[in-house]
């Protein structure tokens, strides 16, 4: 072979594993149009936050990109929903989805961040409805279910906090990446892929088994059954 033949398979060569390089690379201007707020937590950490839950719409480019196995229905055309009935191996797939086609590091938010973010939206303690010990779960269940109801509402129709994070005192309650400790104290050190149930953000702490859509089916919670089960993204600054 020619050194001007050699030279002209080198070139080539090249520009075929950089074209090769320019298809896997992520896409900056891929995917949904996610709207974020920067916060400044407690331990001076920065966290980009999702402005409001993933929707429907943005789930739905993940199903139909053929990496999220759950299809949802709209429920209005013209208004986009938070996207409901997830389970966290759901979440996963979400998650996996959008990192693998963006240069955002997205994750979900863990227990006490999200515990941080909804502080000042959550809603005082009100006096219980039965003063009964033996009623405390019916006076919980009662407060809760009449402050927010449990029909699924437009995505913003709840407050927002102060930095602009909108519907964390929703009816849905977030899916965290916190594995629930249980009475060993030994959640956070366990593998994620052996976890069995993990913290929800919400109204109030509540604990679901990682395959659960449906929280009326199983999980835990200390008053009402959450209504929905959702997801909101974050990642970390730098």
């Amino acid at each position: 072979m020619s050194k001007k033949s050699l030279m002209i398979l080198l070139v080539g060569v090249a520009l075929a594993i950089g074209a090769v390089q320019i298809m896997h690379r992520p896409d900056r201007a891929f995917g949904p149009d996610i709207h974020t707020k920067t916060v400044a937590m407690g331990n001076g950490q920065r966290l980009h936050v999702q402005t409001r839950e993933v929707t429907v719409a943005q789930w739905q480019a993940c199903h139909g990109a053929g990496q999220c196995t759950l299809e949802l229905k709209a429920h209005d055309k013209d208004v986009d929903y938070p996207a409901t009935g997830l389970s966290y191996p759901d979440t996963m797939e979400y998650l996996y989805w959008i990192n693998a086609n963006s240069d955002t590091a997205w994750r979900l938010p863990t227990a006490d961040e999200w515990t941080e973010l909804a502080q000042e939206v959550m809603p005082q303690q009100a006096d219980p409805i039965f003063t009964d010990p033996s009623l405390t779960w019916a006076s919980a269940y009662l407060m809760e279910a009449n402050a927010t109801g449990r029909a699924l509402r437009p995505s913003g129709a709840f407050s927002a906090t102060s930095a602009g994070i909108e519907d964390l005192d929703g009816n849905v309650w977030e899916w965290t990446q916190d594995c629930y400790a249980g009475a060993s104290g030994q959640g956070t050190k366990t593998d994620p892929a052996r976890c069995p149930a993990y913290i929800m953000g919400g109204e109030h702490e509540a604990v679901m088994s990682y395959l659960v859509r449906d929280p009326a089916r199983g999980g835990c919670a200390v008053g009402a059954t959450p209504a929905h089960l959702g997801m909101r993204m974050v990642s970390d600054e730098g």
